[in-house]
């Protein structure tokens, strides 16, 4: 038996659609990021690289290898809550003339045509 116990949600709190949460095509890690991305304010940038690196800084050997969240953010890209896009960064801009991969995430999973 399992009693679940919640707090009242004051402020500091995030509401992913459950569609997203209950996805069983996605791995647990997959579904976690997701809900950490969703959860962090507009404008905030992360790749799986950081992501693992700010694990292993918090839980050292325990923390999910570096291969888990490469595998969770394409997991993301198939079962669409997540594109990627490569731009070319314009001449005159730090780094211009080079590219840049852009990821955007989603809450709810896109179809190929939205």
């Amino acid at each position: 038996m399992l009693i679940v116990k919640r707090s009242k949600l004051r402020k500091g709190f995030s509401q992913p659609p459950n569609e997203m949460v209950f996805d069983e095509r996605l791995s647990m890690l997959a579904r976690m990021v997701l809900v950490e991305i969703m959860a962090r304010p507009p404008g905030w940038q992360t790749n799986a690289q950081q992501m693992w690196e700010k694990a292993y800084r918090n839980r050292g050997a325990r923390a999910e290898g570096k291969r888990a969240y490469r595998t969770a953010f394409a997991e993301l890209e198939e079962f669409g809550y997540m594109t990627r896009e490569t731009k070319k960064i314009p001449a005159g801009e730090p780094g211009g003339g080079g590219f840049v991969t852009v990821l955007t995430a989603y809450d709810l999973p896109q179809k190929p045509d939205n």
